[in-house]
């Protein structure tokens, strides 16, 4: 069957696109996302040739040494998908352009601290990160993403025949029709459910959790907690909530919210929190109130914060 002139322009736009994300040099993330979920095509077309991708480069490499240097003979055939691959990384190196090479098909999406972003992926689920965080997504997996540090709120379009995964250091979060919060702490993680269900697999354990379900991993425990679904997504909204929260896993998340470092005193890494606490506004009015919520001192050392225990009354 030959190809329509909407479908051929349709591959040849997609291709363009996989030519840039190619490039180490790419940076136009929020056109190509828009362009991607603009239209169910659109996806369906770039991620069919980004499957492609892998073949190709590996034809290229096993190829004679004499076709580098020499033009093909072509029958008069339609082109085919991969025959345009080809042709685009041919006439792209013979321009001295952009070179085709070998690379991972994964990259990398992060936030300043302080910084909030929403990514909408291919199959319309969405990522919500918070400040400081860094996720890698995969071409060739697009119901994939592992989260590097930081925290993000994911709202999954479900499919059971292809269920999306979060991965977190040595731990797998499959979702089973989902929204869930994940934080990498730095010795551990956090998850919260506030939709569907989660399965957590970590230290050859398996764990399902439920909306209103929560669970911390830190040095190998695996430890579960109750969580008030309607909160999980709080932050978002520049407010923070606790349960029996480690002044440690505060401090990281306060950080990533005011956008500075937060030097915690070790002495006060093992006190709990339970509250709530809002993290907007003009640092003259925010430090006390945080003072106060927290029975500590806060003081400016440098661009961060340094958070020691109050002093006696």
């Amino acid at each position: 069957m030959r190809m329509s002139q909407t479908n051929r322009l349709l591959e040849r736009e997609a291709l363009g696109w996989l030519v840039l994300v190619n490039d180490p040099g790419f940076a136009a993330w929020d056109e190509w996302e828009a362009w991607l979920v603009a239209d169910p095509s659109h996806a369906e077309a770039y991620w069919r040739l980004a499957a492609e991708e892998a073949d190709v480069s590996q034809a290229l490499r096993s190829a004679p040494e004499s076709l580098t240097t020499r033009a093909p003979k072509l029958r008069r055939t339609a082109p085919t998908r991969r025959f345009w691959i080809a042709a685009s990384v041919a006439a792209a190196a013979i321009a001295g352009v952009w070179i085709w090479q070998e690379r991972p098909r994964t990259w990398q999406v992060e936030t300043a601290p302080g910084e909030q972003r929403t990514l909408t992926l291919a199959d319309g689920t969405r990522l919500h990160l918070d400040g400081a965080t860094q996720v890698t997504l995969d071409h060739s997996r697009p119901r994939y993403a592992a989260l590097d540090q930081g925290r993000f709120l994911v709202e999954v379009v479900h499919d059971d025949r292809h269920p999306f995964s979060v991965v977190v250091g040595d731990a797998v979060l499959t979702d089973l029709g989902t929204a869930f919060d994940v934080t990498r702490l730095e010795d551990g993680l956090r998850v919260a459910v506030s939709e569907g269900l989660v399965r957590v697999d970590v230290e050859q354990e398996a764990v399902t959790l439920r909306p209103g379900d929560g669970l911390v991993v830190r040095q190998g425990q695996l430890t579960r907690r109750v969580v008030a679904a309607s909160e999980v997504d709080a932050w978002r909204d520049g407010r923070l909530v606790y349960d029996n929260e480690p002044y440690a896993a505060v401090a990281e998340d306060l950080a990533r919210a005011i956008g500075r470092p937060v030097r915690l005193a070790p002495d006060l890494a093992d006190r709990r929190f339970t509250g709530s606490m809002g993290v907007r506004g003009p640092d003259e009015a925010l430090r006390p109130r945080l003072e106060a919520l927290l029975g500590v001192a806060i003081s400016a050392d440098g661009d961060a914060w340094r958070v020691t225990a109050a002093p006696e009354p």
